[in-house]
């Protein structure tokens, strides 16, 4: 898959409106052995991007209040670090609220074993089809069931995770998302407050082709939230169908797929638009961290400001 790949550079080398547009025309970059330290990385990611403080049980206090703690240590005296120690399946960060953060970056903190992010990128993959085939996928949105209250074409088993946090963390994960809303950016220019609209916080029916902010086409397609596709506002004759296409041709398909192997200070920034992720191989007797970052493209590299999905 096409990926940007940043080897032995530091972050005062690498220009944030580049690093953007590489995340967006390729939707992985990858810096690795960057030798800075995780409060380096926070304040280059305020060039990179809008952010939100998360201020949940989570966050970083050490280093900086941009910063998700995904972790399996125990950080609170209660609870694990975002997504603790178990396995995740693909999936991208911007569900369930679809105007959330465009861009989602790692930082390698600690690492005690070999473990690995998987990447897939639907970027190329869309570039390859035929042009009668992308004018149909950009007819289509897609149906999302983000409160498993309508079905999902295909479902995964996933931990109770009301069984491995406590409340504290859900009521931090309802607030958090109350507020995944660009106009609220600490960083957010003055000037550019009103230029964008207010989040429209959980819905179902999206875009199956984004409208990019930086006009990189793609398909949004994270295949465990999927309810089915509609046209013209009428489901399509047989959704499953499409999705067994989409998922085999892209997701199951290793011409599309990156592994990364993290190493202490390796950083990797996504874009969550057109690329989804898991996670395999935690083990729950071995630490592992990574530091997160969530942001919006900034106003000046974008072409619109409205609604990507």
């Amino acid at each position: 898959m096409i990926l940007k790949n940043y080897k032995n550079k530091s972050l005062n080398e690498l220009n944030p409106d580049q690093i953007a547009k590489d995340t967006a025309e390729y939707g992985l970059v990858i810096i690795e052995n960057s030798d800075c330290s995780p409060k380096q990385f926070a304040d280059w990611s305020l060039q990179y991007g809008y952010h939100l403080s998360p201020r949940i049980w989570c966050t970083d206090t050490e280093h900086s209040e941009l910063f998700w703690r995904v972790t399996n240590k125990v950080i609170d005296n209660e609870n694990q670090g975002l997504f603790a120690d178990y396995e995740l399946n693909w999936h991208t960060n911007i569900t369930p609220v679809p105007d959330a953060e465009e861009c989602v970056g790692l930082y390698g903190k600690e690492i005690t074993y070999t473990t690995q992010t998987w990447f897939c990128n639907s970027i190329e993959w869309f570039d390859k089809q035929t042009k009668d085939f992308k004018e149909y996928l950009e007819s289509l949105t897609v149906v999302l069931d983000p409160k498993r209250e309508l079905g999902l074409i295909k479902s995964i088993w996933q931990p109770n995770f009301k069984n491995i946090y406590g409340d504290k963390v859900f009521d931090d994960i309802k607030k958090n998302r109350r507020t995944r809303n660009i106009c609220l950016a600490a960083n957010l220019e003055t000037e550019n407050v009103d230029a964008f609209q207010n989040s429209r916080g959980i819905i179902n029916e999206c875009r199956l082709v984004p409208k990019h902010p930086l006009g990189v086409k793609g398909i949004f397609f994270t295949p465990y939230e999927i309810h089915g596709f509609k046209q013209d506002g009428k489901y399509i004759k047989d959704s499953k169908k499409l999705w067994d296409l989409l998922y085999t041709d892209l997701v199951n398909n290793e011409k599309n797929i990156y592994k990364h192997t993290w190493k202490v200070g390796d950083i990797v920034l996504m874009d969550q638009l057109l690329t989804i992720h898991k996670r395999p191989d935690i083990k729950k007797n071995q630490t592992r961290e990574l530091l997160r970052i969530a942001s919006w493209y900034k106003k000046h590299l974008r072409i619109h400001n409205n609604y990507t999905l």
